[in-house]
């Protein structure tokens, strides 16, 4: 569709909410934003009867694709297979633009899921199909473990490649970040262990060299070279993030608590949490709150991590039911990630000049569902709710489309 106008919209600006406005889209970007505007002879109509209208979400790190590639431990789906079906699913989620998270060095999770790819094939793969015919914005995010030390020439290439849009330096060892050495060991007598089993377990796991030091400055200083934005990851102290934010880290991905998100913020990093903490009401490992950082001012970027439908709901969530506006929640998952991605020139917002990745939005049973997903002016997600009629009624083949607000 090369003309398409979009009327009686509730459309979510960066700054307010316009009720009965219009957007009209010519080649994939947005021309105007007005509360009337003259619909161009030609042109295809979309009459969002009152529907939110709202960018596209932006998730910056997800975990979807390795999950869709493994399901279950041991169960390979072919990666092009994967990477199709799982863009079906974050089209029908509001997804515009998906980074997706891909782990390297990362060997717990790849004694796992023993999968039978290797991680170039992944990365390959994953890179060859998002340059390819798709239905989203595809980018991916390499999150790099630190106790990966085989890994780190691999890191390089894969970045001087082009296949890196955005890496994170991850740090799993026990002892420090998500994981407290009392939470290890408790986890680990759980999982059947004696105590003197996990303890061994414990001094083997922070045992294990990491990549630190002028490594890790060097790496970093090389993704900066190219572009790349980078993020930390679970920084459970403000030493830490004044370490990272020195050597040229910009996002500040799941602190550990409010002081570390609090500081992050006070430097001008960009703090991003999980919106599944926000959807599910805390954090699965006692951590952090996600819906007070938010109202705190102290996490500015929402992200999906392991369950891509809790962004838009999350968003809706700290709308109805902890009165952030409307404008505001919605950057929290477009804008603002955008922002951190180093794409906001792009997308992101509902503005002239910008690309017309969107979403019509209305409410079922009082939970936002997305009706329409339309990237760079494309309609590639589409769906419809009806209500339940009387046998009557079925029988005549009387049935009707609704949309809901």
């Amino acid at each position: 569709m090369s003309l398409i106008v979009i009327t009686n919209a509730t459309v979510v600006t960066p700054f307010e909410v316009l009720n009965g406005a219009s957007v009209v889209i010519e080649q994939g970007i947005i021309k105007q934003v007005a509360q009337q505007v003259d619909e161009p002879v030609g042109a295809t109509v979309i009459d969002a009867a009152g529907a939110i209208l709202m960018p596209g979400i932006i998730d910056i790190h997800t975990d979807a694709m390795d999950a869709e590639i493994v399901p279950r431990t041991g169960a390979d789906i072919p990666i092009a297979v994967a990477f199709r079906e799982l863009e079906r699913k974050m089209s029908g989620c509001g997804f515009t633009t998906v980074y997706h998270s891909l782990h390297l060095g990362y060997d717990m999770a790849e004694v796992h899921s023993r999968s039978k790819y290797s991680r170039n094939q992944v990365f390959e793969t994953v890179h060859r199909a998002a340059n390819g015919s798709t239905l989203l914005n595809n980018k991916i995010h390499l999150r790099f473990e630190l106790s990966g030390v085989n890994s780190y020439d691999t890191c390089l290439e894969l970045m001087d490649k082009g296949y890196v849009d955005l890496l994170s330096v991850m740090d799993h060892t026990p002892g420090q970040g998500q994981l407290t050495k009392e939470h290890f060991i408790e986890y680990a007598i759980k999982m059947g262990r004696s105590e003197a089993e996990a303890l061994r377990l414990y001094d083997e796991r922070t045992s294990v060299p990491i990549i630190e030091g002028e490594r890790l400055e060097a790496l970093i200083s090389h993704a900066q070279k190219l572009n790349i934005p980078v993020a930390s990851h679970d920084d459970d102290s403000t030493q830490k993030v004044d370490y990272f934010h020195r050597i040229g880290v910009n996002i500040c991905e799941f602190p550990i608590n409010m002081e570390t998100a609090q500081h992050a913020a006070r430097l001008g990093m960009h703090v991003v949490g999980g919106a599944s903490n926000i959807l599910r009401g805390g954090s699965l490992s006692g951590n952090l709150s996600m819906k007070e950082a938010v109202l705190n001012g102290a996490v500015d970027t929402l992200c999906s991590d392991y369950y891509p439908p809790s962004i838009l709901h999350s968003v809706f969530k700290l709308y109805n039911e902890e009165g952030l506006p409307l404008h505001e929640a919605v950057n929290l998952a477009t804008l603002n990630a955008a922002k951190a991605a180093g794409i906001s020139h792009l997308t992101g917002s509902i503005e002239a000049g910008k690309d017309a990745d969107l979403l019509l939005v209305n409410l079922v049973d009082g939970l936002p569902m997305v009706t329409h997903t339309i990237v760079q002016g494309n309609v590639v997600a589409q769906a419809s709710y009806k209500k339940l009629y009387n046998e009557r009624d079925r029988l005549n083949h009387n049935v009707h489309v609704t949309n809901e607000l």
